[in-house]
């Protein structure tokens, strides 16, 4: 790609000097990166990207003609499942595990899926659709009773059950959670 753009330079100013072509497309327009030789516009400040920025994404094949809809070799495909790991961050993960993956306020699994997706892409994309859509971190005070020392009161809920009780609060403002 570089020779391109090089060749392409030459062609278009072809009574400039080499320096000149370098000064007027190639610089330091990635401040990330110390590389000046990046092909770019000074004014705008915009610049392609190179190769080599791309990250490196290793996939790991399907073994031989294993097919998703056999069912003897469900083990294999729900253990390819558990290596991807969701994309939520720690704390929310933490949140989930310290509450066994139930709802506080009517004791209903946060997360239930009845068939996540088979490839990569699709599942990450559906871990952030069922986990925006289902859950929202919330601040839950005990109704009335003095909360533990040092317990922290975010506990995730089901988006739903959020909406429902904030409707319920605002209809009877006795039902404010105490503040700890």
């Amino acid at each position: 790609m570089w020779k391109l753009l090089w060749k392409w330079a030459t062609w278009r100013h072809k009574n400039k000097p080499k320096d000149w072509i370098v000064s007027r497309y190639f610089g330091k327009f990635n401040k990330f990166r110390n590389d000046r030789w990046v092909f770019g516009d000074r004014d705008s400040g915009a610049c392609l990207v190179k190769f080599p920025w791309t990250a490196i994404c290793r996939h790991v094949p399907v073994k031989g003609a294993a097919s998703p809809d056999d069912p003897a070799l469900a083990g294999y495909w729900a253990a390819r499942r558990e290596k991807v790991k969701p994309p939520l961050d720690r704390y929310s993960l933490r949140l989930l595990t310290r509450q066994d993956g139930l709802c506080p306020l009517y004791g209903d699994h946060l997360l239930t899926a009845s068939q996540p997706p088979q490839f990569p892409e699709r599942r990450e994309r559906w871990w952030l659709h069922l986990t925006c859509k289902a859950i929202a971190a919330s601040y839950l005070a005990h109704h009335g009773r003095p909360s533990p020392a040092g317990d922290d009161q975010t506990r995730l809920v089901h988006a739903s059950c959020q909406r429902g009780l904030q409707a319920r609060q605002r209809r009877n403002p006795a039902l404010q959670p105490a503040t700890p």
